[in-house]
């Protein structure tokens, strides 16, 4: 396959000098295996309000590098794949991540359910030296919107709250602290009860349930693809399905799922009884992705590491907490 640049459909907007609201926007470069891709970060007013108003599937746009530095790059795609081989289906997991994030038959709940059951089927293939057949299952699950049968699989899971709301707020708070994000955890763990060191922490259903129950039909009806755009966004920002590419697949399904949580907790503590939910979920998600890349270290294995250590990392796992 040729080694093409990957660009959000809003980038030529959003890369426009001459326009004033664009002042101070940046963009990242990455290079991967099969693509040079272009990721706009989540810590920009304007990208937000972007996407906060883009009510249609994000579109991507495929364009050709020039002929005399297509053959640097692709020598650059064969390198990191011959390092690490598990790369050489980087792209097809990507389209089948991409395919079924925006796959608008299901509620984002249940898109995270076909996911888990994606990556586990694909691990259990690479864990059983079957990787290639894996673009033969890729391409079968790709042939049909609709998997109501792959639904079946989870319909014992059932939500469990308290997990969810504890996975959430236990990340939250170890997150880098600064004025913006201070101000939203305040919010968020006021409105729970709870104190910011979770010493005493105790799930207080009277408290979270009218919180899970406005976020749902005050907050998310009509701005359901905000939470869409949001994890879309973050599938490039940390080259999934490989966020991590030294570490199982599965686990960057962890990561991401527990992402994922994280910020619908985040999402359900802090627009609560907000008056402007626009306003709250711009402040919330930019607030969020400046402390996220402040971070220090590998990101990814520090979540992957802390469900590994609490027991919370099969798929059971994670299908509860993206269900709750």
């Amino acid at each position: 396959m040729p080694y093409p640049i990957i660009t959000p459909a809003f980038y030529a907007d959003l890369s426009d000098k001459t326009n004033p609201e664009n002042e101070g926007v940046v963009y990242n470069v990455l290079v991967t295996p099969s693509s040079i891709e272009y990721v706009f970060p989540l810590n920009q007013d304007r990208v937000i309000k972007t996407l906060m108003n883009t009510p249609d599937v994000l579109q991507y746009k495929m364009t050709s590098l020039k002929p005399e530095h297509e053959a640097e790059y692709e020598k650059k795609g064969q390198e990191m794949i011959k390092q690490n081989p598990v790369l050489q289906n980087y792209w097809i997991l990507k389209t089948l991540t991409m395919n079924i994030l925006q796959n608008r038959n299901y509620v984002f709940e249940k898109r995270m359910l076909l996911l888990n059951f994606a990556y586990k089927t694909v691990q259990g293939m690479m864990d059983k030296s079957k990787g290639h057949l894996i673009p033969a299952f890729v391409g079968e699950f790709l042939k049909t919107p609709e998997h109501d049968e792959v639904i079946k699989y989870f319909e014992s899971v059932k939500p469990n709250f308290a997990y969810s709301l504890c996975d959430g707020l236990s990340f939250l708070r170890t997150m880098p602290s600064n004025e913006a994000l201070d101000k939203v955890r305040f919010t968020v763990f006021k409105n729970v009860g709870c104190d910011q060191s979770m010493r005493d922490f105790k799930f207080d259903e009277s408290k979270y349930i009218p919180m899970k129950k406005a976020y749902y039909e005050d907050f998310l009806k009509g701005r359901e693809h905000y939470i869409e755009h949001i994890m879309v966004n973050y599938v490039w920002t940390y080259c999934m399905p490989y966020a991590d590419f030294s570490i199982p697949l599965w686990d960057n399904f962890v990561f991401f799922n527990t992402l994922f949580n994280t910020i619908k907790v985040m999402l359900t503590c802090y627009t609560f009884d907000r008056e402007d939910k626009d306003e709250a979920f711009l402040t919330a998600i930019k607030a969020f992705d400046t402390s996220l890349r402040e971070i220090k270290g590998n990101v990814v294995k520090r979540i992957v590491d802390a469900n590994v250590k609490e027991g919370l990392a099969t798929n059971g796992d994670m299908a509860i907490l993206a269900m709750s």
